[in-house]
């Protein structure tokens, strides 16, 4: 992607793998859920978002590196 109107800089393409698991279980008369995801597997670093024609060539904004996200979804 070309981040100026005379095409001098671009931000290059990218993939990222993530990875998410979770359970479902019976207590009583509930199921609740317990879920892990972790996002950028390998904490590969890469350009999340650009600015287009941003005035002090600040162009690029980077994407966080890997994140994890663990939790518990119990419905009542």
């Amino acid at each position: 992607m070309f981040v100026n109107d005379v095409n001098s800089d671009q931000a290059p393409g990218y993939a990222i793998a993530s990875l998410a698991i979770a359970h479902t279980f019976q207590v009583g008369s509930t199921k609740p859920r317990l879920f892990a995801r972790m996002d950028n597997l390998f904490d590969r670093r890469y350009v999340g978002s650009v600015i287009v024609n941003e005035g002090n060539s600040r162009f690029f904004e980077p994407a966080p590196g890997r994140t994890w996200l663990v939790g518990v979804d119990w419905p009542l």
